[in-house]
């Protein structure tokens, strides 16, 4: 019964994500901001690491105690990988922008939608942390450090907007290199914490 709270949870984190994903997409590319249309791509990958994280916990129902901590760890690795490639192609794209720099277009009604997504993580946050108090999890803990570490990306995405209606300077492409190595470096972090689990048991 513990685990019909992590289920929800991560079931709701999944359409959460994919929402985020559409709206942050359509905003991404209507205002040609490459550090917005990233941070979408970050929630799709989150999506997709919601589902491994769902497949994960359904596995430990069928498993035994020591086997279905094994299959949770086994998603949070995946669910980092995810994350990790998503890093990846932040920088990729960042270092693109820096080198052949566009227009990026201004408007307040995006960055207060924008700023609206950052709330809606932390809620997400949040309902994962009750979560992972009733049912502690590799996957649970994962998707909450992630909700997080996106609430802080989102905000200096958003700031990186101030400053390209302030200045007139398009510093999207570097917003994108720096969120995608905090991201890239907390997602590798995380891999070897689980590998190190999957390999010699030990955390």
């Amino acid at each position: 019964m513990l685990k019909k709270p992590a289920l929800w949870a991560v079931i709701t984190g999944c359409a959460v994500n994919f929402v985020l994903f559409l709206t942050k997409l359509y905003i991404g590319i209507a205002s040609n901001s490459l550090s917005i249309y990233c941070d979408s791509v970050n929630n799709l990958g989150d999506t997709f690491a919601c589902g491994f994280a769902l497949l994960g916990i359904a596995l430990s129902l069928k498993l035994g105690e020591n086997e279905g901590e094994r299959a949770q760890s086994l998603a949070s690795f995946v669910i980092n990988i995810f994350i990790t490639v998503c890093g990846l192609y932040f920088i990729y794209n960042g270092l693109d922008r820096v080198f052949y720099p566009l227009p990026v277009s201004y408007f307040l009604r995006y960055a207060l939608v924008i700023t609206a997504t950052i709330f809606v993580k932390i809620l997400l946050g949040i309902m994962f942390y009750f979560a992972n108090k009733k049912y502690p999890c590799a996957v649970l803990k994962a998707l909450l450090l992630d909700s997080f570490l996106d609430c802080f990306i989102t905000l200096f995405i958003v700031i990186g907007l101030f400053l390209v209606n302030k200045l007139g300077i398009a510093i999207d492409g570097w917003f994108a290199i720096i969120c995608g190595g905090i991201i890239t470096v907390c997602a590798i972090k995380n891999i070897i914490d689980e590998s190190k689990f999957l390999i010699i048991n030990k955390r």
